[in-house]
């Protein structure tokens, strides 16, 4: 499994639509919300990148509400 977080950047007034599409989502382990200059934080378990880009490209991009995101893949974990 690769784990992966996603910050996502949300139309002011689009919070609870966002957070509703992105809970149908399986890969998505936990949905957290932020301060800061990105709204939200999504924790992903996915088995290669080709998933990755699927969930990215087909999924999470198309939600009505999301101006941008940013992934990081966790390479190693500690503790």
């Amino acid at each position: 499994m690769i784990k992966c977080f996603t910050v996502i950047k949300v139309n002011i007034g689009k919070m609870d639509q966002v957070i509703r599409e992105l809970k149908k989502i399986d890969r998505i382990e936990q949905i957290y919300t932020l301060s800061g200059i990105y709204d939200l934080m999504i924790e992903l378990k996915i088995n290669n990148i080709e998933e990755l880009d699927d969930i990215l490209v087909n999924k999470i991009d198309q939600i009505e509400g999301i101006i941008n995101t940013n992934t990081f893949i966790v390479l190693k974990e500690y503790k």
